[in-house]
């Protein structure tokens, strides 16, 4: 089956017929094209002729009697033409061929004996090279559409997710009084201030109780997260021994450790390791991760605190002997409202974001290593 034949429409933008004749005879021979040639009468206007006509090609010659060919390719850039432009000049004027590149011509081309014989070579490159320049302006003006969409849908993301941060904060702030008020309540009637409690009664008191306890954490907890969101969590900065915070902490926590048969190992970095911190801020990072580290650590299993003075930050570590994370999980167990292991265990899921976030903002570093099975290594830096 015989292939079609390319069609190709050249124009000549030339009024020697000499010049013309022989690229005709050059480009009427080349198999598998078929050049649709065209050139001006004498007279008439190029610039309208070449746009007009949707050529895919124009060879344009420089010496034009009574014109200048570098004037119409600069008038021609204006124009939106359907091809390239290559220029055709006599060897005296070859000086000329960086302008008319410069200008937008695709290629220059020297009237040198035979030089029309290299012409289709020269047309199908320039044809190549234009076609790519379109295809790449193309793909430009649709990435940029594509930047504008996305753009406009990522500001209606934030627009959303703000709603949906204040909303969380109200919501948080409208419940914190009523939970303080059951929780002062139950507190009193359990105590005995209304009269004697039943054994049966204090049961169900002390889980009230717990309950209450468990949603207060998770107010304060969205509280958090909403004040860091909005940029309104304020540091009180002061000098602060972390190995003090971190031995202030172990005594609140020393009993939970003993009931759970747990082993703690300590390694405390000599001297005061002070930092420039909000102690409150820093205290709930550390007994977050201490609190996770007893959670998810086996009965007679190991927790370990070590505490490293680095030249301008103290490095704390809190690992365990616990379950560990897969490493597909790692990247997600900084995440809002995830929680990447394997057993359901009470909790807001808001913890380590909040650690994270305030490790951020203490311009310091936080960071996990974790083996399946074998337990997690939480690490963070805090800046001297």
């Amino acid at each position: 089956m015989a292939m079609e034949k390319q069609n190709i429409k050249v124009l000549i933008a030339d009024f020697t017929s000499a010049n013309i004749a022989d690229i005709k005879k050059v480009l009427s021979g080349i198999p598998g094209v078929s050049y649709d040639i065209s050139w001006p009468q004498m007279g008439e206007n190029i610039l309208e002729k070449a746009e007009a006509g949707k050529y895919d090609i124009i060879l344009l010659s420089y010496d034009i009697p009574g014109m200048n060919g570098l004037e119409i390719l600069v008038d021609m850039q204006y124009k939106e033409l359907s091809g390239p432009v290559v220029m055709m000049a006599d060897p005296k004027d070859e000086e000329f061929a960086p302008q008319a590149i410069r200008d937008g011509a695709y290629d220059y081309v020297l009237r040198e004996k035979g030089f029309e014989q290299g012409l289709p070579v020269i047309i199908h490159n320039a044809l190549n090279a234009f076609r790519a320049a379109r295809e790449r302006e193309r793909m430009q003006k649709e990435i940029a559409a594509k930047k504008i969409e996305l753009e406009a849908a990522n500001k209606k993301l934030q627009q959303l997710d703000k709603i949906k941060s204040d909303f969380v904060a109200n919501v948080a702030h409208e419940f914190r009084t009523p939970l303080t008020i059951i929780k002062g309540n139950v507190d009193l009637v359990n105590k005995g201030g209304l009269g004697d409690v039943a054994p049966a009664q204090k049961e169900m008191l002390d889980g009230a109780i717990n309950i209450v306890n468990r949603l207060s954490r998770l107010v304060n907890d969205l509280l958090d997260i909403s004040k860091i969101e909005s940029g309104k969590m304020e540091l009180k900065k002061e000098t602060v021994d972390m190995n003090s915070v971190i031995e202030e902490n172990l005594l609140i926590f020393d009993k939970m450790i003993k009931d759970k048969k747990q082993k703690l190992e300590k390694t405390i970095a000599k001297g005061p390791a002070n930092i420039n911190a909000d102690k409150d801020k820093v205290t709930q990072v550390f007994v977050n991760l201490l609190s996770n580290a007893i959670k998810y650590t086996p009965e007679s299993g190991v927790i370990a605190i070590k505490t490293t003075d680095l030249e301008k930050e103290i490095m704390v570590e809190v690992s365990d002997t616990g379950e560990g994370v897969a490493p597909e999980d790692l990247d997600k167990i900084f995440d809002k409202f995830t929680r990447v292991t394997a057993e359901k265990k009470e909790g807001t899921g808001l913890g380590l974001p909040i650690a994270k976030d305030i490790v951020a903002l203490h311009n310091g570093r936080i960071w996990v290593k974790s083996e399946l099975g074998k337990g997690s290594r939480f690490y963070f830096t805090l800046p001297k």
